[in-house]
């Protein structure tokens, strides 16, 4: 058996950088924190290369003296907490002493800082985790630590990184909870890509005009809330801002951002009349609870919260959006049709399946010879002749054979069809969804999807998230038919799109394509699955969309040639079938 050794403080520093330090995004939260805590009512952020290169965050807080400063990069030492007392009552952000020697030992940080009453200031350089330089600074007052070529002594960590698009987001996204957790400070922004927000200071409906746009305000609706020692305060959205992706919800505890399902799913279920199947609504909600009945030191991020009174809090959350909902909001939901007697399970996303065989049953009733197997439109609909010139065909309508079992559609939702074993019920949009995803990832390579060109281009804006996500998958959307020129800072030009879309909002489906993307993205799903089964998601037919028989047969006939029929991307069931035995059951049939 190897001797036990106690480890060097450097390889100590490594392994708790570890927990605390995951990405560039980490580290930038980490020095927030440490500049509000430090009383800072200016900050400014630079970025370079999404943080790989640099993270830089000055402020014009108190400062620290040459031995505050040495004290700082020491684990454990800090200036938040005195007795384990203090634990059950913190009202800092920081309070362990472990974020700055934690960055310092997986980068090369340099640190100057200046007290408001002292002439002058030191300058330190640290190279993982070793100080290297120190000289006097005659700066301004304040505190500016730069972190450079982050994870540079444990190259193993970059392996887990994300794309650059996609770690620039989760920058923004910290950025964009404190800049809305704290709308009294002054915020710069910068990237050298020429992202760059100066957030003047404010209350919070301004902040979110300056974050969002003129007028976003208007799009939302007031909340101010108090119950059992909990107060609730911000903004939820109107239905028009809801999304088919998480991001846009953000919740603060005594202004510490944080992550909580149980508060996330309050607030849905309280909001459940303006949410279409898998919504996600915009909200900014902040929580003033007494410190003493929280725990915030639950996850080395201290992201994650723990309540004594957690029912107590979940209700105030429901309480307070729901009271905040107009009482005629209850009309804009459509009803409801399901059949959960016959739900069948989840299955496995996309394509995890090892294989998907086609039962017998099916076989023998829908025939794939009888269908075309690549000329099913994108949009199931007549497209103009002109409109596609490869790839996509103008629809050609298989011939309906008259031994054929009818089709029914119900509810324009779902199709209905007898089989010798009893009853399949297929989802229009889950069985097209898996038609256009796997359409799409041959596209990538044949780019058999055609293009239509728009007689009038539209423009579509995005935020500083949204366009980091679009060049990244930019050229793969030009495989699937779209033309996107650049028309300014984060705006651009569209002037064609695929034949046949079925959408009425080109600008729409777009944005919420790449919310779909970075969805599966976070799922694990490669690049190019990811934007497959965003776009197929967007692009399919929905709910609602009615059928012709001559569609319906199209669609079922192309859905059995897919290499994985039996579940959509996101991997519910594309259909269930209802086996006569249990029908004989339901009806006390015992002959």
């Amino acid at each position: 058996m190897p001797e036990i050794r106690i480890l060097p403080e450097n390889l100590v520093n490594q392994i708790a950088a570890g927990e605390v330090i995951e990405r560039a995004a980490s580290v930038l939260k980490e020095l927030i924190d440490n500049s509000i805590d430090a009383g800072a009512t200016e900050i400014e952020i630079v970025i370079h290369s999404h943080g790989k290169k640099l993270v830089q965050v000055a402020d014009n807080g108190c400062g620290m003296t040459r031995n505050e400063l040495e004290l700082a990069l020491e684990r454990h030492a800090t200036s938040k907490l005195r007795t384990s007392a203090d634990l059950f009552e913190i009202k800092s952000l920081g309070f362990r002493g472990e974020a700055l020697p934690s960055i310092a030992s997986v980068s090369s940080l340099e640190i100057s800082s200046r007290p408001h009453d002292s002439a002058s200031g030191t300058l330190m350089r640290i190279e993982g985790g070793r100080k290297v330089h120190e000289e006097p600074f005659a700066g301004p007052s304040g505190t500016s630590i730069s972190v450079h070529s982050l994870f540079f002594n444990t190259p193993a960590r970059e392996k887990f990184l994300k794309s650059p698009a996609t770690e620039l987001a989760h920058i923004v996204r910290v950025f964009k909870q404190y800049a809305l957790a704290y709308p009294e400070i002054i915020w710069t922004f910068s990237h050298e890509d020429g992202l760059r927000y100066k957030l003047p200071a404010g209350g919070l409906n301004i902040r979110l005009d300056d974050l969002y746009g003129a007028g976003f305000t208007d799009k939302l609706l007031d909340i101010e809330f108090h119950q059992g020692g909990v107060n609730v305060s911000g903004v939820i959205g109107k239905k028009e801002l809801n999304k088919k992706s998480r991001g846009d919800q953000y919740l603060f505890i005594n202004r510490r951002p944080i992550q909580s399902s149980a508060l996330h799913g309050a607030i849905a279920t309280a909001m459940r009349e303006l949410l279409e199947d898998r919504e996600w609504p915009f909200y900014v909600l902040q929580f003033d609870i007494d410190p003493k009945l929280i725990d915030v030191n639950v996850h080395p991020t201290k992201q994650e919260v723990r309540f004594s009174e957690a029912r107590l809090v979940s209700a105030a959350a429901y309480k307070a959006v729901r009271d905040a909902i107009p009482a005629q909001a209850a009309s804009l939901r459509p009803p409801q049709i399901g059949l959960e007697a016959i739900e069948s399970e989840k299955s496995h996303p996309a394509d995890r399946l090892g294989g998907s065989v086609v039962p017998p049953e099916f076989r023998s009733t829908f025939s794939p010879s009888k269908g075309a197997t690549e000329s099913l439109p994108l949009s199931l609909s007549k497209p103009d002749a002109a409109a596609a010139t490869r790839g996509v065909a103008p629809i050609q309508q298989p011939p309906i054979q008259s031994i054929r079992p009818a089709i029914y559609q119900i509810h324009n939702k779902y199709l209905i069809s007898p089989i010798t074993s009893g009853l399949a019920i297929i989802d229009q949009h889950a069985a097209h969804e898996r038609i256009l995803y796997e359409r799409a990832l041959r596209s990538f390579d044949e780019r058999s999807f055609s293009s239509q060109q728009l007689l009038f281009p539209l423009l579509l804006e995005l935020d500083a998230e949204e366009d980091a996500i679009l060049q990244e998958i930019r050229d793969d959307l030009a495989s699937l038919g779209f033309k996107i020129r650049d028309f300014g800072p984060r705006s651009y030009s569209i002037e064609a799109v695929p034949a046949g879309l079925r959408r009425a909002s080109e600008v729409s489906m777009i944005r919420e394509t790449i919310a779909e993307y970075e969805d599966f993205r976070r799922a694990n799903f490669a690049p190019r699955d990811a934007l497959a089964a965003g776009f197929a998601c967007k692009a399919a037919i929905r709910t609602g969309d009615s059928l012709s028989e001559a569609e319906m047969n199209a669609l079922v006939d192309e859905l059995f040639t897919t290499r994985h029929p039996l579940s959509c991307p996101h991997g519910r069931p594309t259909y269930i079938e209802l086996k006569l035995t249990e029908l004989d059951y339901r009806f006390k049939r015992t002959g």
